[in-house]
This record gives structure tokens, C-alpha cells and sequence, in this order.
């Protein structure tokens, strides 16, 4: 039979791969027609922290935040880039494993893992920047960060300094609560939970902010 004719190495990665592209098109399925919603929750984030923002106290568990565990929730990022989510292990395995399953037969095992391996880790990064993509063109909608300039905002994720790197604001725009991506021109990091004013755009959907700690 042609099942029995493979070897253990190649029905492995059939059983892998097959299982990682059912998925995988499921996810996409759903995320097509508007379902992936299911993957994240609409709730309130628990937490104590008070955020004073022009006068205003704001709590961090008053507002809704769609926490995509597929995607958003990163089990490891470089740069920013969300690589090792649920998606990414998915893309990995279901890439990585057909390519190791086509090319056991004829090739070195060595071989076949490492260019399984090879494959599997760029299509996880090119998942990785695609998923970005549309997350940020989700999350800009159909606000104008232009008209958020002089704002308060509280950090979410720490901004390195001098521009060299991006972290996260959270601020109230347009009548809810957003976390946008920020750089900052200040010659010291800026941790979370401080208080920071917004003072222009890098782009459309980055702020450039600024400390509003006093320095002594």
C-alpha cells in the first residue's frame, strides 16, 4: 500500500503537514468571511492601573481590547514582528513539513530537515509581515492620528530611544480607547505606564512622542 511504502520519517511529516494545512485553512476560512472574531475575546483587560490623561481618569479595565490569540498574542517577536504565534507555528509546520516530506525520499535526512527547517521559518516570517499588515490597516480604520497631536498618552510597551525602535501608546481617540505604535526622539527610553505627549506622525499609523516627565 502506498501508505506502508513511505518511510517513518515521511509518514510523520505527512501526518504534521496534512494536520498544519487543515488548520491553516481553517483559520483563513474564518478570518475570510469575518469569523476570526472567535479567536479573540471582547471583554474587559483586568488591572489596576489608572491612566490620568488631560484631567481624566481612565481605567484600564473599562475598555474593550480584541486580543487576537492567534496572532497578537506573540510567544516570541523580533523587532516588532510577531513571529511565534499559533499562525506562524502553523505556517512552519505545514510548509516545513511537506517540504521535508517531498524530499526524504531522495534525499539525505540531514538534508531534508534543514531545508524543511529552512522553509518552514520563512514562511512563518512572511506570515509574520503579512499578518502585520493587515493588523495595522485594521487598527488604523478610519482614524486620523493627525488630529491626536498634543495628546496625552500612557506607554503600553516601552519606546526606545532616539527613534530606535517602536513601542505602544494607549490614549482615548475619536471616543475610544486605541494602541498605536510610537517612536520618540527623547535620548532615554521611555518605560511603560509613563506619561508621554504626543507631538507628530512618523507615518500613519506611528506617533512621534515625547516624555512629559520633568527631568532634574
Amino acid at each position: 500500500m502506498w501508505w506502508e511504502s513511505l518511510s517513518s520519517l515521511q509518514q510523520v511529516m505527512f501526518i504534521i503537514a496534512t494536520v498544519a494545512t487543515a488548520l491553516m485553512i481553517i483559520l483563513i476560512i474564518m478570518m475570510l468571511i469575518g469569523m476570526d472574531h472567535g479567536e479573540a475575546f471582547d471583554g474587559d483587560v483586568g488591572g489596576d492601573m489608572d491612566l490620568h490623561m488631560d484631567d481624566t481618569d481612565v481605567d484600564s479595565g473599562d475598555f474593550d481590547h480584541d486580543a487576537d490569540v492567534f496572532n497578537h498574542e506573540s510567544f516570541f517577536s523580533i523587532g516588532g514582528l510577531k513571529i511565534v504565534t499559533i499562525r506562524g507555528v502553523l505556517a512552519f509546520l505545514s510548509i516545513g513539513g511537506w517540504v521535508v516530506y517531498l524530499m526524504a525520499e531522495s534525499s539525505p535526512i540531514w538534508l531534508a530537515l534543514l531545508v524543511g527547517f529552512i522553509c518552514g521559518s520563512a514562511a512563518a516570517v512572511l506570515l509574520a509581515y503579512a499578518m502585520r499588515a493587515i493588523f495595522r490597516l485594521e487598527s488604523s480604520g478610519n482614524l486620523d492620528y493627525g488630529t491626536a497631536v498634543g495628546k496625552i498618552a500612557i506607554v503600553y510597551i516601552r519606546i526606545p530611544k532616539s527613534g530606535s525602535g517602536q513601542g505602544k501608546v494607549m490614549f482615548t481617540h475619536q471616543g475610544k480607547m486605541v494602541e498605536v505604535d510610537a517612536i520618540t526622539k527623547d535620548s532615554e527610553d521611555i518605560l511603560t505606564k509613563k506619561e508621554v505627549k504626543i507631538v507628530g506622525l512618523e507615518n500613519e499609523t506611528t506617533l512621534i512622542v515625547k516624555s512629559t516627565a520633568k527631568k532634574e
